[in-house]
């Protein structure tokens, strides 16, 4: 009776595995039933019999080896390989290893028995890049909209005063406070927006439910610009509100807000492109009623807004202090719910709103839980 090995795999990734090294020591090759088929690449997406192996003659048993590689382009870093070496001898015992490395991962390999001649196998391959990409989204506190919406829903900022906000300990994790209320996209302001997954006004209204908007303010401490007191000395500094500084963008992997809310000032002739700018010029200024801060986006300054208050921190006769700049942030992000009820963040940006100092003793590093109430104060 003829001894057999099959294996079926499915290609998890975003590219197409090719079969790069196949070596038969013994036996047939035997791929899907059919005798000399050799092992097959495999396409992004597919589950297949990538290959199977039998013996020659009879109980002599086969042994082989092969290897997959990502296909990938002179732009894109490989992901790594995959290699499979099999061997069931007539008289020795059975062995057999898939391995992965770089980026993948096999999952659901299970090792052949010493003994034993006929085996199937199944393998799933997978990208180790997309698991922490996701964890990465659905562990950020402040992209996140399962997490964005229970945060307390204020009107406007402007209202707020941020000063109560300020923790008495030092702490750089950057902490998310309150939200605005959401703002609704109309669909006949879709066209405006720049959706990369769905890159027409068709694949929006087919996949689309709802596309919103919302305003979150965050708050840091700026470890880079701590200003040490030494004892009986004294600090002047500046309280600033207004701000339209551009703070690092909040998710590297969505577009900016002023890629998400595109549109073009230089008008063409095509009447289809003078109705997709309108309408992105319209969807802007709604945005800008609702988002002050979205006037950073277009440049504009707001003067009017901006205030300052300079403040003098004197340190204690018997110790330093630290003060510490707090520093309040606006994120803008840009939402989109499908027709699958899946919520993906599409659009992000971020602008430093606020910056407030308060005095900390000095052992501001060891995450210091009180004030030195040395002046300053409000």
């Amino acid at each position: 009776m003829t001894w057999t090995f099959y294996l079926n795999v499915t290609n998890d990734t975003d590219r197409d595995l090719e079969l790069v090294e196949s070596q038969l020591h013994w036996g047939y090759w035997n791929t899907g039933g059919e005798e000399d088929k050799e092992p097959q690449s495999i396409k992004a997406g597919e589950t297949i019999q990538a290959v199977g192996a039998k013996s020659a003659f009879g109980p002599n048993g086969y042994e082989f080896s092969c290897s997959w590689k990502d296909k990938n382009n002179e732009y894109q870093a490989p992901y790594g390989v995959i290699s499979l070496y099999v061997n069931v001898p007539y008289n020795d015992p059975n062995e057999a290893r898939c391995r992965a490395n770089g980026y993948f991962e096999v999952a659901e390999w299970k090792d052949i028995t010493h003994d034993g001649h006929n085996f199937v196998r199944n393998i799933r391959i997978s990208n180790k890049l997309d698991k922490w990409r996701q964890k990465e989204i659905s562990n950020n506190l402040f992209t996140d909209w399962s997490k964005i919406k229970t945060l307390k829903e204020i009107e406007d900022v402007r209202d707020i005063d941020l000063n109560q906000y300020i923790p008495s300990g030092v702490h750089f994790e950057k902490m998310s406070l309150f939200r605005t209320s959401l703002f609704n996209i109309s669909k006949i302001l879709w066209d405006g927006v720049n959706d990369l997954e769905f890159d027409s006004l068709y694949l929006k209204q087919r996949e689309v439910q709802q596309y919103f908007s919302v305003e979150v303010t965050c708050l840091r401490a700026d470890a880079t610009k701590i200003e040490t007191v030494t004892k009986k000395g004294k600090i002047t500094v500046k309280d600033e509100y207004g701000l339209s500084t551009a703070s690092k963008v909040v998710e590297e992997k969505v577009s900016t807000i002023e890629t998400a809310f595109k549109f073009t000032e230089k008008i063409s002739v095509s009447e289809e492109k003078v109705v997709k700018a309108s309408v992105a010029q319209e969807l802007q200024a709604e945005l800008k009623a609702k988002f002050n801060i979205l006037n950073a986006v277009t440049k504009e300054q707001q003067q009017t807004e901006k205030k300052s208050k300079e403040r003098v921190f004197e340190a204690p006769s018997d110790k330093d202090m630290d003060v510490v700049p707090w520093i309040f942030s606006k994120m803008i992000l840009l939402y989109r719910t499908d027709n699958n009820n899946v919520t993906t963040l599409i659009g992000a940006s971020e602008w430093d709103y606020a910056v407030l100092h308060r005095t900390h003793v000095y052992d501001v590093m060891d995450n210091a839980k009180k004030k030195v109430t040395t002046g300053g104060e409000y």
